[in-house]
């Protein structure tokens, strides 16, 4: 019998810098990015390897429209204009200066046309839509065990840094604990620095979470 393929999601692809860390260790490649000038970049780096498949697409629980706030560093764009909290935050400096009109998919629509049964990597940076975008695979993925690693950001309890998304990471625990482990959390404030939960700073507004399935055998 043969080797099923291996297959990466990443979600929030941007100009591919971590992607490029990652895009030729599996054997299928699905990239989304809805800015269509990160997207340009994107392609020019990555559209030579047949393996992958890049979409100018936002992922959300729907197929469809909207608007991405495109903020002056470009990792921040959303599909929703920072909170009032946020921006009254002191050193706040990542005001939207243009919108644009993107595409969205709902993802798990999108897997189940392409025939993916299997994640082994799901990687998410999509700027306060991942927990929205990581409930479309509840039923296809989440609950039967079909994804083996997750990487997800997300955002501190009680936090909300884009206006109407919930991001928070007590909402990803109920969505996953009964099937994932979660190992540790990447503190982008403190250049990365891998924590246990417990040790995951008080007030912390953001960070990378890394997820195992319980199943999981490497």
């Amino acid at each position: 019998m043969s080797q099923r393929d291996t297959v990466l999601v990443y979600v929030g692809a941007n100009q591919g810098n971590s992607l490029s860390e990652l895009y030729d260790k599996f054997d299928k490649v699905y990239a989304f990015e809805p800015d269509p000038e990160m997207f340009s970049t994107l392609k020019s780096r990555f559209d030579q390897f047949k393996w992958v498949s890049l979409i100018n697409s936002a992922c959300s629980d729907y197929d469809g429209e909207s608007k991405l706030y495109v903020t002056p560093n470009r990792v921040s764009s959303s599909l929703a204009d920072a909170s009032e909290e946020e921006k009254s935050m002191e050193g706040f400096s990542q005001s939207v200066f243009k919108v644009v009109d993107i595409k969205v998919v709902n993802l798990a629509k999108f897997l189940e046309s392409e025939g993916v049964k299997v994640i082994d990597f799901y990687y998410s940076d999509c700027q306060g839509s991942d927990l929205t975008v990581l409930k479309t695979l509840k039923k296809n993925f989440i609950t039967p065990n079909k994804i083996n690693q997750m990487f997800i950001e997300t955002h501190g309890n009680g936090i909300e840094i884009y206006n109407g998304l919930n991001n928070q990471f007590k909402e990803f625990k109920k969505l996953l604990s009964n099937n994932f482990n979660f190992i540790h959390a990447s503190l982008g404030s403190q250049n990365g620095r891998i924590v246990k939960e417990d040790e995951i700073p008080e007030g912390e507004k953001e960070w990378d979470s890394y997820w195992e399935n319980k199943e999981w055998v490497e």
